[in-house]
């Protein structure tokens, strides 16, 4: 996440989320129940344009094909505010409810 968040510019957060805070990513795919996501063909098109896959510099020369980097690192800020204990706690309600 971090090379993401040089890469659209956020020079700011990308020197300031610690390891912990960049890991609470992984809450966007967590979820006790099945999902599925509907795009409009608008989305689709966006989605599998030129435009959206990057070379992503990784690090040590080190170049990556990225898709998606602008809503991942968004997602990746607002879950590092939010905080673990906040989405820990979320969480276990959301699957309570599925009991």
């Amino acid at each position: 996440l971090r090379p993401m968040l040089y890469h659209i510019g956020n020079h700011e957060m990308a020197d300031t989320l610690t390891e912990e805070q960049l890991a609470l990513s992984d809450y966007q795919r967590r979820s006790p129940h099945t999902a599925i996501n509907i795009l409009r063909t608008s989305q689709l098109n966006a989605a599998s344009g030129a435009k959206s896959i990057v070379d992503l510099d990784v690090g040590n020369g080190v170049l990556e094909k990225a898709s998606g980097i602008t809503t991942y690192t968004r997602n990746a800020i607002r879950l590092a505010n939010t905080g673990k204990e906040a989405l820990d706690t979320a969480l276990q309600a959301d699957m309570e409810m599925g009991l």
